[in-house]
């Protein structure tokens, strides 16, 4: 009876080295070749925070700018990318993504923006919030105008005739 556990924990060990190695196991590193067959995006880079903004960029070479959709929702900003099957060198594929990415605090999604390179690559980018001016202060323009008047009357004088 005391073998009954050592054997079951050695199954499940040999059971999860089987798992990691199989092509059909989802967390397999696949060669990008595979990836871009399974549709996936080749690469996307984490979003970065840097001190020109939020930013994020992907690899979207399979598909055509018509079947990309990038839009704000609430404060997350959603990356669309689809199109129905057709035929490649391996037969015929369909791709679909979906990527959410959700903006930092204080940085405004009205002023989001996207651009996709010649070599398909669609970065989408927010500026960096302006940081506000808590003080008082605020500066006044100078106006200029023409000669001063140097010979300015007194008030109490006019008061006296």
């Amino acid at each position: 009876m005391a073998t009954i556990p050592a054997m079951l924990s050695l199954i499940n060990d040999m059971d999860r080295l089987t798992t990691a190695i199989s092509p059909y196991y989802h967390s397999y590193n696949w060669p990008m070749s595979r990836q871009l067959a399974l549709g996936k995006p080749e690469r996307s880079i984490s979003p970065l925070v840097g001190k020109d903004g939020f930013q994020v960029s992907m690899d979207v070479a399979h598909f055509k700018p018509s079947e990309l959709t990038v839009k704000v929702v609430d404060n997350s900003i959603v990356v669309e990318g689809k199109h129905e099957e057709r035929e490649d060198d391996h037969g015929y594929i369909s791709r679909h993504f979906l990527r959410r990415y959700t903006l930092p605090k204080g940085y405004d999604a009205n002023k989001v923006m996207s651009s996709l390179s010649s070599d398909g690559v669609l970065t989408v980018m927010a500026p960096k919030p302006q940081l506000e001016d808590k003080s008082n202060e605020r500066h006044i323009q100078i106006q200029q105008t023409g000669p001063a008047h140097l010979n300015v009357k007194d008030n109490t004088e006019e008061k006296k005739k």
